[in-house]
């Protein structure tokens, strides 16, 4: 049997790709041919006028767009200008303030008491009449432009127990005194045979302020925190007070009056009895110290008192256990 030659299949035979040819040469030819057509109605369909339009309107919003940014560049350097002058006068408040604070301390330190030596006067002889310029007085906290002052020690027996913390607080105030003002120490308490004061120094008037005086006026309020005994007859030592010389008085006590030996009148009744004999005369502080917050009323009665009479309070918590715990 006879052998068949090998044939080779084509897919695509010449003819066929000669019509695709043509195919693409006709449309080519036809795209060619319409392309004037083409853009003839696209600018009829866009008329001049509108493309201008439209022209101008980018040219404006560019314009815009400039004109806004030139002003917020206008508001920023505004701005910081603003937090440059904020900056400045902080700076120059800062500065008077440290130099109102170096005032305030070279006053202070030009203010404090030097040791002088003044002789001491006779324990009888009233304080001169005659006041020195006026040093404002300050402890701890508490201050006055008084030159004559009395400090009042209730010496009643629950005083015992905190005689170091009464101490202190006495000494504290001694030590603040200046040499523009003048001194008495008054003690008081209420015994079985009536009211007893002791003072310091003897006789009606008042002690200049010098290291002498302190150093005996120190040595005084020790002797009275070694006689606390019987009750508080404030009424009956604030008569005398009053009465007697001195422009502001400082009351040091515990805040417990009997009102036994007060006409039977509670702590309220007897802040409004003694501002009501003081009328104004004399500025009343009052220290508060011991266990006072184991009592009710014992400082609302020395904050009365004070707030009633142009002072100020001062409580002075003691650690020590006292008599009447």
């Amino acid at each position: 049997m006879k052998a068949r030659p090998d044939r080779s299949i084509e897919i695509f035979s010449l003819s066929a790709i000669d019509l695709f040819a043509a195919a693409m040469g006709a449309f080519a030819l036809l795209t060619v041919v319409l392309i004037p057509y083409y853009q003839n109605e696209v600018r009829e369909n866009t008329p001049d006028n509108a493309i201008a339009d439209l022209l101008r309107a980018a040219e404006t919003s560019a314009v815009e767009t400039k004109d806004k940014k030139k002003a917020l560049e206008a508001k920023r350097a505004a701005a910081s200008k603003n937090v440059s002058d904020i900056q400045s006068e902080a700076d120059k408040l800062l500065e008077k303030l440290r130099g109102a604070e170096a005032a305030l301390l070279e006053k202070q330190a030009a203010a404090t008491p030097q040791a002088i030596e003044v002789p001491e006067p006779v324990e009888d002889k009233p304080a001169p009449e005659t006041k020195k310029e006026i040093v404002p007085f300050r402890f701890l906290g508490m201050n006055t432009t008084k030159d004559d002052i009395i400090i009042a020690l209730d010496m009643n027996k629950c005083m015992g127990g905190h005689e170091a913390s009464i101490q202190k607080a006495v000494t504290r105030i001694i030590d603040s005194l200046q040499d523009n003002h003048a001194l008495k120490i008054v003690g008081f308490q209420q015994t079985d045979t009536g009211p007893k004061t002791r003072v310091w120094p003897g006789g009606t008037g008042l002690r200049n302020v010098n290291e002498n005086s302190k150093a005996s006026a120190e040595r005084f309020t020790t002797s009275l925190t070694r006689q606390f005994g019987g009750s508080a007859s404030m009424l009956n030592a604030f008569e005398s007070l009053l009465n007697g010389p001195g422009e502001a008085i400082f009351l040091v006590s515990d805040g417990l009056p009997n009102p036994r030996v007060n006409d039977g009148l509670s702590p309220n009744r007897l802040a409004q009895r003694l501002t009501q004999m003081n009328g104004g005369r004399k500025e009343i502080h009052s220290v508060v110290v011991g266990n006072y917050f184991d009592y009710r009323g014992t400082v609302e009665f020395m904050e009365n008192l004070s707030q009633a009479n142009q002072g100020q309070f001062m409580a002075l918590a003691s650690t020590e256990a006292g008599v009447c715990d």
